[in-house]
């Protein structure tokens, strides 16, 4: 379990760092205490890749309260960031999908599904050309 911090103690911390602690929170199921920090690493004007990522985990805590209009919002922030992101959105595509989901909207959700699919089978051509580019010059 991570360790009780002190509320001066968050101010104190750098991005990088509250992002740890907000991790730490999200898998301990802390989400409460997750939003917090988020909130507290936006206030800090982060960079793009890092507001992408924190609108990202804020969804996913969000949706595990089963607040799911604002999962919903935190998901297509992100999205709408998603050239910052490591995975170009596709794990926020497959977030938002799920909360569409159990939302019972299906048609959005495959549609969020399907680009999610569309990225990840991008990716994998990409990867595997720079791989055999890789091989052949070493």
């Amino acid at each position: 379990m991570g360790e009780e911090r002190e509320p001066g103690e968050i101010e104190a911390k750098s991005v990088e760092d509250l992002v740890v602690i907000a991790e730490e929170y999200l898998a301990e199921e802390r989400y409460e205490d997750a939003i917090k920090v988020f909130k507290e690493i936006v206030k800090r004007e982060p960079t793009l890749p890092l507001m992408a990522k924190t609108c990202n985990d804020c969804g996913v805590a969000y949706a595990s309260m089963e607040q799911y209009e604002m999962a919903m919002g935190f998901f297509t922030a992100a999205l709408n960031l998603r050239a910052y992101l490591i995975d170009e959105g596709i794990s926020a595509y497959l977030n938002l999908g799920q909360v569409y989901k159990l939302v019972g909207d299906e048609e959005k959700a495959e549609e969020c599904f399907r680009q999610g699919e569309t990225l990840r089978r991008e990716h994998k051509r990409r990867d595997d050309e720079a791989r055999r580019m890789l091989s052949s010059i070493l």
